[in-house]
């Protein structure tokens, strides 16, 4: 199944890039690149805590980088995630 994000923003540019949103499902979303790994976690339950994303299940992991790289464009973040997350609108980049 595919998870639809409704909110996204990123809260940092490198080391980490990271970002945190809002699914369509009402769980939370954090997604992180740092040491050229790519993570994207999701709350157990619906919430407004992005804290319990964090702390979430990892639904996407894959090293996609060397052992420093810290930094990846929102648009290369979202293609390399397309299989379990996509966004909803627009409006949300």
């Amino acid at each position: 199944m595919v998870l639809v994000i409704d909110e996204l923003e990123q809260t940092c540019m490198a080391c980490p890039s990271q970002w945190q949103g809002k699914l369509r499902n009402g769980h939370t979303i954090y997604v992180r690149y740092r040491w050229g790994y790519l993570s994207v976690r999701t709350s157990e339950e619906p919430t407004d805590n992005y804290d319990d994303a964090v702390r979430g299940i990892e639904i996407f992991g894959e090293q996609i980088g060397e052992g420093f790289d810290g930094f990846i464009s929102t648009m290369t973040m979202l293609n390399r995630i397309q299989d379990v997350a996509i966004i909803g609108n627009e409006n949300v980049l």
